[in-house]
């Protein structure tokens, strides 16, 4: 009676360990960062060969969150007779050889994304204004960001500024969230606990359970 007693009391807890380790896991999982930031930014952009250019940009917020108010970006544009340029952080892409791949860093402090960006734009030579859009492909982070992945949409409108360099000088909204997986404990390493656990309970109670037969 008392053996039965013990089996009902072992059972709820191996149950309730595997249900709380459930919960963990679904609550752990991951941690979602909600991003918006409006930007002030600079957009240099040097032919490097032919209609190919090299574009680095800076934006600087006072709104951005997680200390994330300036961002960098290295990249890569053609263009065409119409104005329309295309962007990528692979310069081979475009047939250009010996130069470094493109990236983007937000963050200058403790917290910072990384990653490169994939957009497009249109340039109005009457008005010398440009309109952008694209996606920021978030790969690493650092701080809060660790292994932080995510897809940031931006937009932009420039005014722009001829010359050998030409310079874009603009607003930005960058938005989205931002995904950072966390460590959680494996089920299998507490279900095991528990079990081994029990059956110690078990074979500690039949062992008395014998002794005290024989002492009788």
């Amino acid at each position: 009676m008392m053996l039965h007693s013990l089996r009902m009391w072992i059972v709820p807890l191996v149950l309730t360990s595997v249900s709380l380790c459930s919960n963990v896991s679904r609550a752990t999982a991951k941690t979602i960062y909600p991003f918006i930031g409006n930007y002030r930014t600079t957009v240099n952009i040097t032919p490097i060969s032919g209609n190919v250019s090299q574009v680095f940009e800076v934006g600087l917020s006072d709104d951005a969150p997680y200390d994330l108010g300036l961002y960098k970006g290295l990249t890569y544009s053609v263009i065409d007779d119409k104005g329309n340029l295309t962007f990528n952080n692979n310069p081979e892409v475009f047939g250009v050889q010996g130069f470094p791949l493109g990236y983007i860093v937000f963050g200058d402090g403790d917290n910072k994304l990384f990653g490169t960006s994939d957009a497009s734009a249109s340039v109005n030579f009457d008005n010398l204004t440009a309109k952008g859009s694209g996606i920021v492909n978030i790969t690493g982070g650092k701080g809060i960001f660790k292994n932080g992945i995510s897809t940031l949409l931006f937009s932009e409108e420039d005014i722009v500024n001829l010359g050998s360099t030409i310079t874009l000088n603009g607003l930005a909204l960058v938005s989205g969230s931002i995904k950072v997986p966390q460590e959680v404990p494996e089920p299998t390493t507490i279900m095991g606990t528990v079990v081994v656990f029990g059956g110690l309970a078990v074979g500690s109670f039949a062992k008395r359970k014998r002794t005290a037969r024989k002492q009788h």
